[in-house]
């Protein structure tokens, strides 16, 4: 565990909510002032310390970052041969990066692979695909063929691999095949390391391209961390910024949950989302998401009368499980009774509302009408 790691995390509460990266406080705004208090019910005065009766603050997202491989394909153009997630939950769960196959498929939307989506439609369909079946929207949409791979991870080459399988270029005219690369454990070159990020063998699922993939991040993330470069490629983008977050913390590398499904060819394999495992897996890395769109996720505020002793991470979770978004963190005032419970506020936020409360073990969801509130959901824990 890296010292940085080790410090966050015996911070504690106090940490914890620091670490969010709430925006500003606004204390000087008197119209946001009047929003929170209208919401609230009754405060009266607003603090700077998170331990302290009234104090309120507004969240930002989870840093996140969507990352499409491309390849120049056998026709000519671009196609897309697999998808990385990065996130950066901070004092939380440090980083994640999570590995997706250019097959994965959508069926309660397009019900078409991400590669024929990219191949038919382009970057913006892929992006829109993932949002719906993530249900989160993303802080950076950037794309990686093998150019950019090699400017990108310039400094901290050669890197260390493993290639399972040899990497063999079938000529199906010529009705022949050579290995481009041999398998096997060593440092790869600039050049090794692009087509080790891009090649598909015949015959091959998408999966093993998209593992292949994630060895890479998993190598150059580690050698990032002890490297004084940064990457120039995308220079101030929110991507660098998770890099460089990803090179100091403890970093997690997962595959998307989902089920396989075989096709007539090993490479017609498809791979669906998990209803369960994944939302489960989206609001551990991502707490405190970007709505996939507009109105997507009802706004909580998360309202907390025991002052701290109640951790707040696993409320949280459960929120953005449930689809709804912190959007305000606050404490009760002094001397308030310590409860907890669920109020909805929007008619139109009830089912995620009831969703909250049965993820919190809270019995029912009380209707609160409020007039100019911010939230349609407010979750109190004490």
């Amino acid at each position: 565990m890296s010292p940085r790691r080790s410090q966050l995390l015996s911070l504690g509460f106090l940490s914890f909510l620091l670490a969010v990266g709430f925006c500003g406080y606004l204390l000087a705004q008197r119209a946001q002032d009047a929003i929170l208090e209208s919401q609230s019910g009754a405060v009266s005065e607003y603090s700077l310390d998170p331990a302290e009766p009234g104090f309120r603050a507004f969240t930002e997202p989870t840093p996140s970052a969507l990352v499409l491989h491309t390849a120049v394909s056998r026709l000519g153009g671009a196609e897309l041969v697999g998808v990385t997630l990065l996130t950066n939950a901070e004092a939380r769960s440090g980083g994640t990066v999570v590995t997706i196959p250019a097959t994965f498929t959508n069926s309660e939307s397009t019900g078409l692979p991400l590669a024929e989506l990219f191949a038919t439609e382009g970057l913006d369909a892929v992006t829109a695909e993932l949002r719906d079946a993530l249900r989160i929207g993303f802080g950076d949409v950037v794309v990686l063929d093998a150019s950019a791979w090699t400017t990108l991870m310039t400094a901290d080459l050669p890197l260390q691999l493993s290639l399972r399988n040899d990497l063999v270029e079938v000529d199906a005219d010529a009705q022949t095949s050579r290995v481009l690369l041999a398998a096997g454990a060593r440092e790869y070159s600039l050049i090794e390391v692009a087509r080790i990020a891009a090649h598909r063998n015949a015959g091959e699922p998408s999966l093993q391209v998209a593992l292949r993939q994630q060895q890479i991040w998993q190598s150059w993330i580690s050698r990032t961390a002890g490297a004084a470069e940064r990457p120039e490629l995308f220079s101030g983008s929110g991507f660098v910024e998770i890099i460089d977050a990803l090179a100091n913390a403890e970093v997690a590398y997962r595959v998307l949950p989902m089920a396989t499904e075989a096709g007539e060819r090993p490479e017609e394999t498809s791979y669906s989302p998990d209803p369960i495992a994944v939302p489960t897996l989206i609001s551990q890395i991502v707490p405190f998401p970007e709505p996939a769109s507009i109105g997507d996720r009802p706004e909580v505020l998360l309202l907390d009368t025991s002052f701290g002793e109640v951790a707040q991470a696993p409320v949280v979770t459960a929120i953005a499980r449930a689809g709804g978004l912190v959007a305000i963190l606050g404490n009760s005032e002094s001397g308030a009774e310590r409860r907890t419970e669920v109020q909805v506020h929007d008619d139109t936020a009830a089912e995620v509302a009831e969703a909250i409360a049965e993820a919190l073990g809270v019995d029912g969801v009380r209707s609160v009408p409020l007039d100019g509130g911010t939230a349609a959901i407010t979750v109190v824990i004490g």
